[in-house]
């Protein structure tokens, strides 16, 4: 049986070997499953729609070639669910050019037919200043 992290670095592998049904099988086929997608769209509600996402997604002229976590990955595990968190740098490749995809991801996973599946997915990005007023912390004081 797959671990919760095992769980996401297989979905991810399998983005990069370019395996559909690699890929769905690790996520939940539930009516509940929800992602928040990092293209242009909010959301993909419902097992059905995130299949129908992917089998788009392996069409469209985009590829990750590879991943490598920069932060985590962090679990926190119960007996039915876990969350898989951390900061991932992609190799990908879009309209024909190549580069970095720096992303901090988090993957809801629950225990289905005795074994995990995701049932959210959220990818993001720092926004450079979504409050219009700078950094809140005072000025050389950031521990981070």
């Amino acid at each position: 049986m797959r671990t919760p992290i095992g769980t996401a670095e297989a979905m991810l592998t399998s983005v990069i070997e370019r395996r559909l049904e690699g890929v769905l099988d690790t996520f939940s086929p539930a009516d509940d499953a929800y992602v928040f997608v990092e293209g242009p769209r909010w959301t993909t509600h419902g097992g059905d729609r995130i299949k129908a996402g992917w089998e788009a997604y392996f069409q469209a002229p985009i590829r990750i070639h590879g991943f490598r976590w920069v932060e985590g990955p962090f679990c926190w595990e119960s007996d039915t669910l876990a969350q898989v968190a951390g900061v991932i740098d992609y190799e990908i490749e879009g309209d024909g050019k190549k580069g970095r995809l720096r992303m901090r991801m988090t993957w809801l996973v629950r225990q289905e037919d005795g074994d995990w599946r995701i049932v959210h997915e959220h990818g993001s990005q720092p926004l450079a200043d979504p409050y219009g007023a700078g950094d809140w912390w005072p000025e050389g004081e950031n521990p981070l």
